[in-house]
């Protein structure tokens, strides 16, 4: 890593929570483009700010980028593989097809793939093929990712560790859960993977279009106000009117993913979820039950001056009646 995401934020690895936030809030606050409209430096830093703490910013993957650094994003299954701290598995950092699709390289039709073999008009040749899965994260689907397999011919449809060979699969922007992807590396193999994406604590997928749930504080659901939205780039601000309710959605038009094999994206919903203190201060108590006081002062006197209007009416028709 030339840089890493805590210098970025000018802070150190031991940072708090708090303190990490209060660290990005003020860079970008300083390195917003619409503080520097003109300086494409500030605006590139601007960004690796945003990415610096969308991960250190986040708990769980602050937790897996101090232990894998810059292969956090593959967590998940660098801990299948038996992983250590900043990404060393015990065979290195290659991936192979079993690690991917759930049987070692020796093991002919064992774990989560299987071999089949096809005849080949009669001819004494005949074609693999090899069927599995290959898991990916939400962020992978947004910007596309190539990965790396490995296998190995022995001439026969079977595997040796001399005949191994590198293989590239690229998987595109906006892949959707349970997309099946073939590779044809020679005229008798043939591999088929199934994508499946990981589930993302941030955002749930319908599509290209994703849905967050942003936690906001009573008195700005009450007052309205700026809430922090996070998006597949960063986080951004939202502008709340006064007297948002519990569960109201928010469309953000294209902060969503990418649609597969186009140019456009899909849109985010922002969800609120208004939050309640845990715990108040005298003062705060106080001031809620003055609160509380003043609007049920406020219901009795609105439900008096109906009492008064009904009786008037009533009243005048008595005195027309005489």
């Amino acid at each position: 890593m030339t840089q890493n995401y805590y210098d970025r934020l000018g802070v150190t690895k031991n940072a708090s929570d708090k303190d990490i936030k209060a660290a990005y809030r003020r860079m970008a606050r300083k390195l917003h483009p619409d503080v520097n409209p003109n300086d494409e430096r500030a605006q590139e830093q601007f960004k690796k700010v945003n990415e610096a703490y969308e991960v250190v910013g986040n708990p769980a993957h602050r937790k897996d980028y101090d232990q894998f650094g810059d292969n956090w994003k593959h967590a998940d299954e660098m801990r299948n593989m038996g992983a250590g701290p900043r990404g060393h598995a015990g065979g290195g950092m290659g991936f192979n097809l079993g690690d991917l699709i759930g049987a070692g390289a020796a093991n002919r039709g064992g774990g989560g793939f299987g071999n089949f073999y096809d005849n080949m008009g009669g001819h004494a040749a005949r074609r693999m093929r090899h069927e599995g899965s290959i898991v990916i994260s939400l962020d992978e689907v947004y910007t596309g990712v190539t990965r790396q397999i490995s296998i190995g011919s022995d001439g026969s449809g079977g595997y040796s560790v001399a005949g191994r060979r590198d293989l590239e699969v690229k998987i595109p922007k906006g892949v959707p859960d349970g997309r099946r992807i073939r590779l044809r590396p020679d005229e008798n193999t043939e591999i088929t993977l199934t994508v499946k994406v990981r589930s993302d604590k941030r955002f749930s997928r319908d599509g290209a279009n994703l849905r967050a749930d942003v936690a906001v504080p009573l008195l700005s659901a009450i007052l309205g106000g700026e809430v922090e939205v996070p998006t597949m780039t960063g986080r951004i601000a939202l502008q709340i009117p006064a007297g948002t309710q519990n569960g109201r959605s928010f469309k953000i038009r294209g902060k969503g993913l990418p649609k597969m094999n186009s140019d456009e994206f899909g849109d985010l919903f922002a969800t609120i979820k208004i939050r309640l203190p845990e715990s108040l201060t005298d003062q705060e108590r106080d001031l809620y039950m003055e609160l509380r006081g003043i609007r049920s002062g406020a219901a009795h006197v609105f439900s008096g001056d109906a009492d008064a209007v009904v009786d008037a009416g009533s009243a005048g028709e008595r005195g027309g009646g005489q």
